[in-house]
């Protein structure tokens, strides 16, 4: 390897490894909310979950920026100037234990680097992912919703039974969200990488950083995505992580990168709703809701400054 770009995977593999700690509470923080089963078994269905989707179906979205949003290349700088920019977007909300939208924080950066180095934009690529993020948890939401009601009335009047059942389908859908970040999210970290180390190096570099991020970092997102944005059981839970896996898998089959945030949030949102909007935290939304419309903004402008800077 080029010693020159030791600095780019130290700082690839510390943004992928809090991606996972960020981005783990999309797949364990329902389980745990609903206590379905613990904080440590549920970072297990994660990192297993995350890294066959990564293997098998990262690669659709390796060109999601370097290509579609892009057209053309990028240096190991810019890439560095987009990882780090990612990085310290994901420390902060990570620290205030809030679900980051990783996917429109890295976009948001590598469009403020091609803007600044006058890399060609494709507008129409580019309109297409914006519409796609602004759909994608309203789509969640109704989803959820329609699973939640329709679990209610097929439900069935063993309470122990019922809870068994939405328990295990609840580990099943744990596992397929964490499979559909890997497809999508850990894709698209990789395909920035690419170019400097190579698209397999890149891959198993942000598969494996971001796992041992969830593993060992990931339960305080987790907590305020489970616990602190609306009240939920087994069912309301299953519905939730079902809605937003589908919704995120669908737009990966596309090679469109969207938030798996964005879409278990939505999730959470529309299941809670099933019941009364007074399942819902209010302030905890507000929360999020400006992070959401921020982050994009302040990575693009911090990603444009730091190539001015540096090039004054």
């Amino acid at each position: 390897m080029d010693p020159q770009l030791i600095p780019l995977v130290v700082l690839a593999t510390l943004t992928a490894g809090m991606v996972g700690a960020n981005n783990a509470s999309n797949a364990t923080a329902t389980l745990a909310g609903a206590k379905v089963t613990t904080h440590s078994r549920a970072a297990m269905i994660f990192a297993t979950g995350l890294l066959l989707g990564s293997l098998l179906e990262g690669g659709k979205m390796s060109g999601a920026v370097l290509g579609r949003a892009l057209e053309g290349v990028l240096g190991s700088w810019s890439v560095g100037v987009i990882l780090g920019v990612t990085f310290g977007m994901i420390v902060i909300a990570t620290g205030m234990g809030l679900p980051l939208p990783v996917t429109q924080a890295l976009y948001g950066a590598a469009i403020g680097s091609g803007i600044f180095l006058g890399t060609p934009l494709n507008l129409a690529g580019i309109t297409v992912v914006l519409i796609s993020w602004i759909i994608t948890p309203v789509v969640a939401a109704g989803a959820s919703f329609g699973i939640a009601r329709m679990g209610r009335k097929i439900g069935t009047k063993d309470v122990r039974t019922g809870a068994i059942v939405y328990g295990i389908l609840t580990l099943a859908t744990g596992f397929y969200t964490a499979y559909v970040l890997g497809a999508n999210t850990i894709g698209l970290v990789a395909g920035i990488m690419k170019g400097g180390i190579g698209w397999e190096a890149a891959l198993a570099l942000a598969a494996t950083s971001s796992t041992l991020g969830g593993i060992l970092f990931g339960r305080k997102v987790s907590t305020t995505v489970g616990e602190r944005i609306a009240i939920m059981g087994p069912q309301t839970a299953f519905a939730c992580q079902l809605s937003g896996a589908l919704t995120v898998h669908l737009f990966t089959q596309a090679g469109i990168p969207v938030s798996i945030s964005h879409a278990i949030v939505g999730g959470v949102a529309g299941g809670a709703l099933s019941k009364g909007f007074r399942a819902l935290n209010a302030a905890s939304w507000a929360r999020l809701a400006a992070l959401w419309f921020l982050t994009p903004l302040i990575t693009m402008v911090l990603a444009w400054v730091i190539h001015a800077s540096a090039a004054a």
